[in-house]
């Protein structure tokens, strides 16, 4: 039984691949720009729910503040006060480059590595600050997506369209998310409908037949915001068969103020894409396969209630459901004479409840309840001509259950910002696991300058497909532990821009790793689960941003990793670890082109990511080659109206703009140079 090859290769596979780390207090190296979330001046230090951004019954005196963010510890908090690391990327941000999927947005935040297996479509992961994608959670609202059967989420498939911005928490995410949190958390914000009645419409084509329509609707209409969007794609893809791809999304965002102290709020997402799998065979050497495809659906659907007791304590209190259901077919082909099935089906429940007392000004307690049911089902047919059919299945299900309490506090008049808390983790089947953090931010404004540090423990329990998976799976697994030092500084230069320094080191004991093997009715895929005894590996990132002058700006990252402690074989030990990786984006906004009202954005982004060991199609270990990248996207917005259009925006985005040739994925080829071009109108 060979199971669908992307997954086994990429997802069982142990994908320790190294990332980039930025300051609590830096601008993203997406470029210029900051987060802001709706609160008045009182409210901006005050508790609310850890995944909206609002608060219930103080609408009509909101203003813009600082950058505040809600997953660093789980309230509100302004980003200049936080002793964790922590990057926004904006909306504006991701619109300015026209990104579409989360995937691509998260590549160009510090601390992130996104490996992506092929054309579009194809499993795409994260990992933060070295670690693996199933150390990496991805939530979005605050709902966790990473799956039982996995213990990663695939990215591939989740768009930007409906979001307000993405929040990256790195290292210090166990003790405060528990299990698949120890490099840290991603959070995908949904925005939050306000004022008039708005729409858009933007539509995109380009070469190997790649197309894209989005829609939005947002506004408010008494107590009652609203926001929603709807995307297609399609491409053919760069191979010569069976790289095609499509995908059909959606979200919306319902928020209703029952009473001025209560709000409801309901939140749905989907996708139902299908991509080819033309290298589905590639570990057996054959030809491209000419009709192998998987199916993804998922669905997300989440409701939350705020009630504001009194100006000391606020509660949040949700439940949720996340579907996650994976098919793949391959048919026999002059290539390939076997037949294989799969389907994963993946179904995630959960509900969690939180209070926030505020004892006086600058001193928060927060203490909560989680609990997390997850269910699988995974079946395998597999058959080859003059051998019997192969036929496996197993079902698992587990359920984690934690609660924590944080306590938050400010010393000598702000000038020492305090947060330490602990969490108990409970899991059906590893027992009962205590996590504590710690974190520390010395802001002094007189002179732009914030030092920070922080200190967290984790841990995750082995994923379904690590137990159990036939051929792969080991029941042995024990859980794995950690522990994270993180410190640094972070200088704002006012209008010269900003420099962040940071150094981490982080030790992970039992880590689950994958032990490549040869192909054999014993080691079906290529590899076997197990527990590397410890590593370690600590980091140094250098984010600097410039600008803008002249409507020129410059911003990025560069991270060197190193690996301290880590077995001498390369056969048990971390992948996909580069020492040496960065980013730069250089982007030009200027006004007064052709007309005195239109603007004119150039964003020009690099990527680099240096040579790692990674694990080859026939089960051993090489060394990947670096590669760099650039991308060129042009945007041009006329700034006039006509009617109810209110606006009219032109862009042209190149990818991959000097075609090189290269792989994340050993076996998969990157696409080649691609070229969309199209429009955008906003309404009112």
């Amino acid at each position: 039984m060979k199971r669908f090859r992307i997954f086994l290769v990429v997802v069982a596979v142990t994908s320790f691949a190294a990332t980039h780390h930025a300051a609590a207090t830096e601008p993203s190296a997406g470029g210029p720009g900051r987060a802001a979330l709706r609160h008045t001046e009182k409210q901006s230090h005050e508790p609310a729910a850890r995944s909206h951004s609002s608060k219930a019954g103080h609408r009509k005196t909101e203003q813009k503040l600082a950058p505040i963010v809600v997953t660093a510890t789980r309230i509100p908090q302004p980003i200049s006060q936080i002793g964790t690391t922590v990057t926004v990327l904006t909306k504006d941000q991701i619109d300015a480059q026209k990104i579409q999927t989360v995937g691509n947005a998260l590549s160009e935040v510090p601390g992130i590595v996104v490996t992506q297996s092929g054309s579009p479509g194809s499993l795409t992961e994260a990992s933060i600050r070295g670690t693996t994608a199933a150390e990496t959670l991805v939530m979005v609202d605050g709902v966790e997506l990473n799956t039982g059967s996995s213990g990663s989420f695939d990215l591939a498939n989740l768009t930007t369209d409906g979001l307000d911005r993405l929040e990256v928490l790195r290292g210090a995410g166990g003790s405060l998310y528990g299990t698949q949190a120890i490099g840290g958390a991603i959070n995908l914000i949904t925005q939050e409908g306000e004022g008039a009645p708005r729409a858009s419409f933007l539509s995109e084509g380009g070469n190997d037949a790649t197309e894209r329509q989005v829609s939005t609707l947002a506004g408010q209409q008494g107590k009652l915001h609203y926001s929603g969007a709807l995307q297609y794609f399609s491409t053919d893809g760069f191979r010569a068969k069976n790289d095609y791809s499509d995908n059909l999304a959606g979200a919306g965002r319902l928020d209703y103020d029952l009473t001025p102290d209560t709000t409801i709020r309901g939140f749905a997402r989907f996708y139902n894409a299908e991509v080819g799998l033309p290298d589905l065979a590639v570990a057996a050497g054959s030809a491209l396969d000419p009709n192998a495809h998987q199916r993804n659906a998922f669905m997300l659907f989440n409701g939350e209630i705020d009630h504001r007791f009194s100006d000391r304590l606020v509660t949040h209190v949700n439940a949720w459901f996340v579907r996650n259901d994976v098919r793949l077919n391959a048919y026999p082909y002059p290539g390939d004479p076997s037949y294989e099935r799969d389907h994963v089906p993946d179904e995630m429940g959960g509900t969690s409840a939180q209070a926030v007392y505020t004892i006086a000004p600058g001193w928060h307690s927060v203490a909560g309840f989680d609990f997390r049911d997850l269910r699988a089902n995974s079946l395998s047919a597999f058959t080859y001509p003059g051998f019997p059919p192969s036929n496996t299945f197993f079902k698992a299900s587990q359920q984690q259950y934690a609660g924590y309490y944080e306590q938050e506090g400010s010393f000598f008049k702000g000038l020492i910002l305090a947060t330490g808390g602990f969490r108990v983790d409970g899991n059906s089947q590893f027992g009962k696991e205590e996590s504590s953090s710690w974190s520390v931010a010395l802001p002094l404004p007189r002179y732009g300058l914030t030092f920070r540090g922080s200190y967290a423990e984790g841990f995750r329990a082995p994923s379904f497909d690590e137990l159990y998976f036939p051929g792969y799976g080991n029941p042995n697994l024990t859980p794995e532990l950690s522990s994270e030092y993180d410190g640094g500084f972070t200088e704002q230069l006012t209008e010269w821009g900003s420099f962040t320094g940071t150094y981490f080191s982080r030790r992970v004991h039992n880590m689950i790793v994958s032990v490549p093997c040869r192909f054999s009715s014993s080691c079906p895929d290529g590899a076997l689960a197990g527990n590397a005894e410890r590593v370690d590996a600590q980091g140094v990132e250098l984010v600097p941003s410039v600008g803008p002058f002249y409507g020129l700006t410059l911003s990025g990252y560069f991270t060197y990793i190193d690996e301290t402690h880590v077995s001498p074989s390369l056969n048990n030990r971390p992948l996909r670890v580069p020492k040496h990786s960065a980013f730069a984006l250089l982007q030009y906004v200027g006004k007064g082109l052709l007309r005195p009202t239109d603007k004119t954005t150039i964003s020009l982004g690099y990527y680099y990511l240096g040579s790692r060991y990674d694990i080859t199609p026939l089960g051993t270990i090489a060394l990947h080659h670096a590669y760099n990248l650039f991308d060129l996207t042009t945007a041009y917005d006329m700034g006039a109206s006509w009617g109810s259009i209110a606006d009219e925006q032109g862009f042209v985005r190149m990818q991959n703009l000097f075609d090189r040739q290269y792989s994340a994925v050993f076996g998969f080829p990157s696409p080649p140079f691609n070229f969309v071009a199209g429009i955008q109108v906003n309404m009112m």
